[in-house]
């Protein structure tokens, strides 16, 4: 699942190439891939002007003139691909948003078909908050996310997957934070000390931020605006290693359930 350093890469990308295009026309070929409905998102943004993109945890928002925004989130297999106007397109795409120079158009590509286009009612931070996100991994402070944990009786896995406490990990990236941390992932949140949480917070920064330099991690679907793929992959220590020596000691890598997803872990160097 794309997680928050490929969001981020495709609002840069996107932002280097399409800032100040006009939206000509809309082509739907999926109607539950946009809320509330195919009709009403076509008559919304079409005609409009793209100000600016931004993004938030694991959603991208599309800021258009006239006050109107929409979002996406890539779920599981979404792709969001700026290509050639005349490009034909597969059974894969479900949506696509005619650019005014009828050169290059925005399409978005899913094949489990899960991820959403949402037109806002209101402005950015208002979706944020109806939708109970937590503050971005790359802004929160320790203190906050100290407060945060005390307030759970989950494992320190569980609450850093949780959207509403932190916006932005998913199972790839806090697998290898953890890992890098020392902390086991059944470690519960709250047994973590300030001082602790503090450390924690400044790996998830540069994990993050390592893996938006490399272009994101591509495990199965994902690639960026211009459909590359990421290269974060080759840097991964331990997610998708089970069975595998551990890189600092040697031991083998651990596959097992943990708030319900298959959570890769050091059994020695992540000692609960």
């Amino acid at each position: 699942m794309p997680e928050l350093p490929e969001v981020e890469n495709l609002a840069r990308g996107l932002t280097a190439r399409i800032l100040g295009a006009t939206i000509m026309d809309i082509r739907c070929h999926f109607p539950a891939v946009v809320r509330p409905d195919a009709d009403c998102f076509a008559d919304a943004i079409r005609g409009r002007t793209i100000d600016k993109l931004r993004r938030h945890g694991k959603y991208l928002f599309f800021l258009l003139d006239g006050d109107v925004a929409f979002a996406l989130h890539l779920r599981m297999t979404g792709q969001l691909l700026l290509v050639p106007g005349d490009q034909r397109v597969d059974r894969h795409t479900h949506l696509e948003i005619l650019l005014a120079d009828r050169k290059s158009k925005i399409v978005y590509r899913d094949v489990r078909k899960f991820g959403r286009l949402e037109l806002l009612n209101s402005g950015v931070e208002q979706f944020v908050q109806v939708k109970k996100l937590g503050i971005d991994a790359l802004s929160i402070s320790a203190g906050h996310l100290f407060e945060l944990f005390q307030k759970t009786s989950r494992t320190i896995k569980a609450a850093l997957l949780d959207q509403r406490v932190i916006a932005g990990l998913g199972n790839i990236y806090t697998d290898e934070i953890l890992f890098r941390e020392g902390i086991s992932p059944l470690r519960k949140a709250a047994s973590l000390k300030l001082e602790q949480v503090a450390s924690l917070r400044l790996t998830i920064r540069a994990v993050l931020r390592s893996a938006v330099r490399r272009k994101g991690t591509t495990i199965s679907d994902y690639v960026d605006d211009q459909g590359q793929e990421g290269s974060f992959q080759k840097a991964l220590l331990v997610y998708s290693r089970a069975g595998e020596p551990c890189r600092r000691c040697g031991t083998p890598i651990i596959k097992q359930q943990v708030a319900g997803r298959g959570t890769y872990s050091c059994p020695l160097c992540q000692r609960a």
